[in-house]
């Protein structure tokens, strides 16, 4: 009998020893030399170490399943549209306009990749349905060297609310993302200065198959005209309105991906005194896109579209100058899928509107647009973009201004708790048929400090230099803020 029991035991050894060459960690797999292996107090102290990572790198955003497709930014606008009063978007706006650089294929960002923002809060969202609801505020006071952004501004206190709500679907099929978001900016000490800005989008994605995709986008933004642009009335504060909305198709065949969209833009120009309907027009755009789908790091692409901007009146100032035109745009480019170190689109063209009235030249340029997402740690994070956007106007003789812009952002994690940021925009602005130029510089560095999981402290410190080719356009500004950031 005891021989029978050493035979049993013999035979249940030798059964579980496969399994339990499985469970060895790859690094120790393959040890040549038993004197190698790791005593026992090591092998608790290596065990340990798996299971409670850095803390620094434990907690880094899952970036697919917390970005809001309906907030991407696309190219760049400079930390700041040129000419208008515009809060720089959060950091990780550029990160989702990267995801969905490519269509129907993966970009390469995942998890690994640092979001820009401290972990401990990480927002958690509120379940409504099958959406989660994600409310952020922020509220913080400070002081600036010019209120009112403009060659005569005055140093004064400043506070500012900022309100961020998103809604997103948790579907296994589609997707639908709500983003909302303003900013109220308030001078105590020169009232009439106060600002406002508002953004609010909507993206809807219907996965017909695989190999198919349609997309919608509303979007609508409230912004003030800067004092000092060329754009600016006399008659108090210049509001402009933009809505657009867009529907675009894509189908994946073999090697090559074609996206058919239609999209119309509308602005509209108000004043305290009544309507600039001179400068109200939309403008209609039907494009092809066709991706190349090689599967390699760089694959190219090329885009075409044809334009048609109508003005509300034919008559638009005081030279009765009719402004509608046609035209087209044509671009080409690569994007880049090189895992999660470097991601994202690069593209240049040319584009061109021919105004109908034969005393205005066509306002037609060089356009160039990227948004790039570099990781060279796990703890940094690198943005970068450029942008070119074609501007419509009724100053008597110019057919409209182009608008070049780029920046560059950089975010680290010093633990999940502290995060600094700090990037460097530049906008140059050029108006066709008369010899008006603008150039803005933006600069400046942050640092955020998650209190608890749900309230972190924010200090900004934001720099601006406003240099026009009109005299008495030039200012600059220096702004230094703290405040409590809320979300749930």
């Amino acid at each position: 009998m005891h021989r029978l029991l050493q035979t049993l035991l013999c035979l249940a050894v030798l059964q579980t020893a496969p399994a339990a060459a499985q469970t060895v960690p790859d690094d120790l797999r393959g040890i040549g030399d038993p004197e190698d292996a790791l005593a026992p107090e090591e092998a608790a102290d290596q065990a340990a170490e798996t299971v409670a990572p850095n803390p620094t790198q434990a907690g880094v955003f899952a970036l697919r399943s917390s970005l809001n497709s309906a907030a991407a930014e696309t190219g760049s606008s400079g930390l700041g549209t040129n000419g208008r009063v515009t809060p720089v978007r959060p950091f990780a706006d550029r990160i989702t306009a990267v995801t969905r650089a490519v269509p129907l294929s993966e970009t390469g960002i995942d998890d690994s990749v640092f979001g820009g923002d401290t972990t401990f809060d990480a927002a958690q969202g509120i379940r409504l349905g099958s959406f989660t609801l994600t409310p952020q505020l922020s509220v913080s006071t400070g002081w600036t060297d010019n209120t009112s952004g403009s060659s005569s501004g005055t140093a004064g206190a400043l506070y500012l609310i900022s309100p961020d709500l998103s809604l997103t679907s948790d579907w296994s099929r589609h997707e639908l993302d709500v983003s909302l978001r303003g900013t109220y900016s308030g001078y105590p000490s020169n009232p009439d200065d106060d600002d406002t800005s508002v953004f609010a989008a909507a993206n809807l994605r219907l996965d017909i198959s695989e190999a198919t995709q349609v997309t919608t986008s509303l979007a609508y933004s409230y912004t003030r005209e800067e004092d000092g642009s060329a754009e600016a009335s006399a008659s108090g504060t210049d509001h402009n309105h933009a809505l657009s909305a867009d529907v675009s198709g894509t189908r994946s065949v073999g090697r090559i991906a074609a996206t058919a969209a239609i999209g119309a833009d509308r602005n509209l120009y108000t004043t305290d005194s009544g309507s600039e309907s001179g400068r109200n027009n939309t403008l209609y755009s039907a494009s092809l896109r066709l991706d190349g789908n090689t599967g390699s790091v760089v694959s190219p692409f090329v885009e075409g579209a044809l334009l048609l901007r109508r003005f509300d009146e034919t008559c638009s100032d005081s030279l009765c100058e009719k402004r509608d035109a046609n035209g087209y745009q044509l671009r080409g480019g690569v994007t880049i899928a090189s895992g999660p170190k470097l991601s994202g689109e690069l593209g240049a063209g040319w584009r061109i509107e021919d105004i109908d009235d034969s005393r205005l030249e066509a306002l037609s340029g060089f356009i160039v647009d990227a948004s790039l997402v570099w990781s060279p740690s796990r703890l940094t994070t690198v943005t970068a973009g450029l942008g070119t956007s074609f501007e419509a106007t009724d100053i008597d003789g110019a057919s409209g201004s182009i608008i070049y812009s780029g920046d560059l952002r950089v975010a680290h994690g010093f633990s999940d708790r502290v995060v600094a940021e700090t990037g460097l925009g530049y906008s140059y602005r050029t108006y066709e048929g008369v010899s008006i130029e603008e150039q803005t510089l933006t600069g400046f560095g942050g640092v955020t400090f998650a209190l608890t999981r749900n309230v972190a402290l924010t200090a900004d410190y934001t720099h601006r230099r406003f240099d026009s080719s009109q005299s008495g356009g030039d200012y600059t500004e220096n702004a230094v803020e703290a405040g409590l950031r809320f979300r749930h």
